[in-house]
Order: structure tokens, then sequence, then C-alpha cells
């Protein structure tokens, strides 16, 4: 996460929180690889227009998303990146709140970072 490039990975993954957390549907096209797998804390698994649905209907919707820590590492093409947030909004109308830990990889595709991979994991919150 030594960069600052626009093109950097932690500049990706910075814009990718800012979408979630407009609901910006085009800006996570752009930003979930066609192929990316979603694997929630429960372990059910969502594809990329299971993912966009559920923000463009507003089944999900944040209404607060705060990055505690992070970290971003790319290898060439290829990238991963880690981050602690603290998030509020409303799941299948439900409020809720929570500390969560993204693990997303990431690959350069069609000129952009993507996502082809992410895991959340519900976790404690920071003491």
């Amino acid at each position: 996460m030594n960069t600052t490039n626009e093109d950097s990975l932690a500049a990706a993954e910075a814009a990718l929180q800012r979408a979630q957390l407009a609901g910006d549907v085009a800006a996570l096209e752009a930003l979930l690889h066609p192929d990316v797998v979603y694997v929630a804390p429960d372990g059910a698994e969502y594809d990329r227009s299971q993912d966009l649905e559920s923000h463009a209907s507003g089944q999900l919707r944040l209404t607060s998303l705060e990055q505690l820590q992070g970290a971003a590492r790319e290898f060439g093409q290829t990238g991963a990146t880690r981050a602690r947030v603290r998030i509020a909004g409303l799941a299948g109308g439900e409020p809720f709140a929570a500390e969560m830990l993204y693990t997303r990889t990431w690959v350069f595709h069609d000129g952009r970072w993507q996502v082809v991979q992410a895991h959340g994991a519900s976790i404690p919150p920071a003491a």
C-alpha cells in the first residue's frame, strides 16, 4: 500500500468501498470481474449478477463504511487486499451493524483492477 497512483490496487480497494457505500452499481460493474465469487460469513456464495442486483434493488444498502485497517499487495497482474471495516446499513430491510474483515483477490484486467474472489468474515469489535 505504498503507492498512491490512481491505478494502484489500494486506490481500487478504496474505489470499491466508495461504490459499495454509495450503492453505485455502474462503478461496481467496473470493479467486479465477470467471474467474481463472494463468500459471505455464513459460507454462502454469490456471483457478480447477484452482488450487483443486491445493490440495484436496495436489498443491501450501506449507510456507513469506515475502514479501520487495510493492506494491499500487488504481484504483477494480480493482487490481494485486506480491509477491516466497520459497516452499518440495511439487509433485506433489516438494520445491521458489524465489524468485518474482507479479503479480496484482484486481477489487472481490461486496463483496471477487478475483484475475482472475495471473502467476508464477521469479527469481534476492536478493543
